[in-house]
């Protein structure tokens, strides 16, 4: 009795008409499972794409003429005529599709998830729609011959200027080759010696990152820049003996503060050692190199270089001096 359930000819053998038709009586709608949906407004139909697509999530192509099991519902309508929205799934991906009709331009839109293959038009369709009472007639035929006559003078132009600007470029094909090589062969051989000496700075630095090629801001930047000798000068050996020899924390009676030959003598150090004001300047305190907080000066912020004795145009104290 399956195939009788199927054009819904079987009757249960407890059914009483009395009561209702047979779906009621075992409790299922006429059209079962495509009406799942319905109290959303919404019928499972059969839908026969009328063009081909292109998936928006796999990019497959499916073809006019597939049929997919869709989601039938009316979202408006144009005048008197509903419009309707078919949802479907793509075979190809969990992707959706949904296509609206448009009663106003007798066609269909694909609203989302896909988009629609571009395909010629016939030649006489935007005529025939026009002027569809009057198919057949002399003056259709005039109308259409016109339209056709004018497409092909723009297509020939159109060609004309590809052809044109073909010739230009390959007029001599072996020239242009050798050109094109030529252009090669000397671009070449600069990306090799950059190559070769980004690997030698990266093998001489241990550098893990590429190596950009040198440019004139670079040159002009480093050309601003003078190192002089690191350590050895008197001034700084006086200062890394006093460091040496002075606590760390100098013992001080509660509220006094230190003697004004003292501070005297830590502004006077600041300026003449750039290794005391550079401590001072990147640390922001003096307690790295033996001086009290209270005590520290901040004479020069900049940060600077151990040897360092000139950039961007700036001299230190001892060059100046």
């Amino acid at each position: 009795m399956a195939e009788r359930r199927a054009v819904n000819k079987y009757y249960p053998p407890d059914w009483d008409p009395d009561r209702g038709s047979a779906n009621a009586h075992v409790g299922q709608h006429p059209l079962r499972a495509r009406a799942r949906k319905l109290d959303e407004g919404i019928l499972v139909v059969r839908f026969e794409l009328p063009f081909g697509v292109w998936c928006g999530g796999c990019g497959a192509l499916l073809a006019a003429g597939v049929r997919f099991n869709a989601e039938k519902k009316q979202i408006g309508s144009y005048h008197s005529t509903p419009i309707w929205s078919f949802r479907m799934k793509c075979r190809e991906c969990p992707g959706w599709l949904e296509i609206h009709t448009n009663p106003k331009d007798a066609a269909y839109d694909v609203v989302r998830g896909a988009r629609r293959k571009a395909e010629p038009e016939p030649d006489d369709a935007i005529i025939d729609l026009v002027a569809a009472d009057s198919r057949g007639s002399r003056l259709h035929e005039l109308d259409a011959r016109e339209a056709r006559n004018r497409r092909d003078a723009q297509t020939a132009q159109r060609l004309g200027a590809l052809r044109g600007a073909s010739d230009r470029q390959w007029r001599d094909p072996d020239a242009a080759n050798a050109g094109l090589r030529r252009e090669f062969r000397a671009g070449r051989r600069v990306r090799d010696e950059d190559r070769r000496q980004s690997e030698e700075i990266q093998s001489r630095t241990g550098i893990a990152l590429p190596i950009l090629p040198a440019s004139a801001a670079d040159a002009a930047a480093a050309s601003r820049v003078r190192f002089g000798p690191a350590d050895g000068t008197p001034a700084r050996k006086a200062v890394a003996q006093a460091v040496a020899g002075a606590p760390l924390f100098a013992p001080r009676a509660a509220g006094s503060s230190a003697a004004p030959a003292t501070r005297m003598a830590l502004r006077q150090r600041g300026r003449a050692d750039p290794f005391a004001s550079q401590t001072i300047g990147q640390f922001g305190s003096a307690r790295d190199v033996g001086v009290r907080p209270q005590d520290a000066v901040r004479e020069d912020p900049t940060f600077r270089l151990a040897g360092l004795t000139s950039m961007y145009g700036q001299q230190s104290s001892e060059d100046s001096s």
